[in-house]
């Protein structure tokens, strides 16, 4: 079905349960696909353009070098300003793809056919596009929508079971934007991903950024746990997916908002969330393990304390969340997370050798204990803070 969009938005949406070939290209088009999909692709008897790139492309190839080749390519094709380029895959391929397709000829028409349900409720709509620099994540891109979004269930089936969690944390946070606490709940829950959480995401989003398209004003809420999400997800030398990365980022952001004197979130909220986060959804061994024991009270089951108490009042006098006096429970909840994440309180930032200018990227890496950023950071000064790593 197509979805209802707001009048004269960029993108036409379809929400199916079967890949139609209908609503391909009906011009000269071609595709850039992930080499996985190749056989489900085919089997579904849709068409294979002649010139066709199927690629893997990982998280940490998510980057300019990736699509040089692809543009290449086109050229040599040569594809005119009358083709599109559909998009055929998770999140980091089709960001790259609508970033190649916003270069090439200076922008050519593109569609996206999202096969995750990360993408399906979040990546693929917008126009967002981009690949990463190693000062941080999607510092290069462009605002490019797609001519149409196909999103075919179909796709999710066979789909490991930490992927379809990974793409309910986008869902989850689209819930917290609207302050649809039930709806939250309702996904956090044990059970398969129902398809009309993926249609109300996409409506809401719709809607946002058909006010908002280049992120001047409300879009930015689109970004709720991204900010620490981001962070983590480089941090772990992304053995953290995007989702579970924000997952996390959600829950650091509710406590950070109850620190700013905001009003705390329910403890019916944060035990579902701090549970559902990271590891608890099958990461890898390396990942796994910890306990919930260093939550405050608020995200323990069972514990009503601190979330019924009276808020401050908006304008009363606190303290920044990151003044020490205000980070112990910080602390506690970097304590919840699971053990093999290394996220241990470390010594206080390292000095800057003399002659030397202390580091100003905000990048921080542990002692050789830990691969992973301790909180409070411990600041690596000088070259070492061009990137987020583990000591060598």
């Amino acid at each position: 079905m197509r979805l209802a969009t707001p009048s004269g938005f960029a993108s036409e949406v379809f929400l199916l349960e079967k890949p139609d070939g209908d609503l391909l290209p009906e011009g000269p088009w071609t595709l850039v696909g992930d080499q996985r999909l190749h056989e489900a692709w085919t089997g579904a008897g849709l068409p294979e353009p002649q010139h066709a790139l199927w690629v893997a492309v990982p998280e940490e190839e998510k980057r300019l070098r990736t699509v040089i080749p692809w543009l290449e390519h086109w050229a040599r094709v040569p594809l005119h300003r009358d083709a599109t380029v559909v998009a055929l895959g998770g999140g980091v391929l089709t960001d790259l793809t609508g970033l190649a397709a916003s270069l090439y000829l200076r922008g050519v028409a593109w569609q996206v056919w999202p096969t995750t349900l990360l993408a399906m409720a979040d990546a693929a709509l917008g126009g967002k596009t981009g690949a990463d620099l190693a000062a941080g994540k999607n510092l290069v891109g462009a605002f490019h929508p797609p001519r149409r979004l196909v999103a075919c269930t179909d796709f999710l089936t066979g789909l490991p079971e930490r992927h379809l969690q990974n793409g309910r944390w986008e869902l989850v946070k689209t819930a917290l934007i609207q302050g649809e606490m039930t709806w939250a709940l309702d996904m956090l829950q044990e059970g398969p991903v129902k398809v009309a959480w993926v249609e109300r995401a996409l409506a809401f989003k719709a809607g946002v950024v058909h006010r908002d398209p280049r992120e001047s004003g409300e879009r930015r809420l689109l970004n709720l746990g991204h900010t620490l999400g981001h962070a983590l997800e480089a941090a772990s030398g992304y053995q953290l997916l995007h989702g579970e990365a924000v997952g996390l980022g959600l829950l650091g952001a509710c406590l950070l908002a109850e620190e700013q004197g905001l009003k705390p979130f329910p403890a019916t909220l944060l035990g579902p969330l701090a549970r559902g986060s990271g590891p608890a959804r099958g990461l890898p061994p390396g990942l796994a393990g910890g306990t919930l024991a260093g939550l405050p009270a608020a995200a323990r089951p069972g514990q009503e304390g601190r979330a019924g108490r009276r808020p401050r009042r908006r304008g009363s006098r606190h303290r920044h969340p990151l003044h020490p006096a205000t980070t112990e429970r910080s602390r506690r909840a970097a304590g919840a997370a699971p053990a093999g994440l290394g996220i241990t309180p470390c010594p206080a930032p390292d000095p800057a050798p003399p002659g030397e200018p202390p580091c100003l990227t905000s990048v921080f890496r542990c002692p050789c204990s830990s691969s992973w950023p301790c909180l409070p950071p411990r600041r690596t000064p000088g070259p070492s803070c061009s990137r987020l790593a583990p000591c060598s």
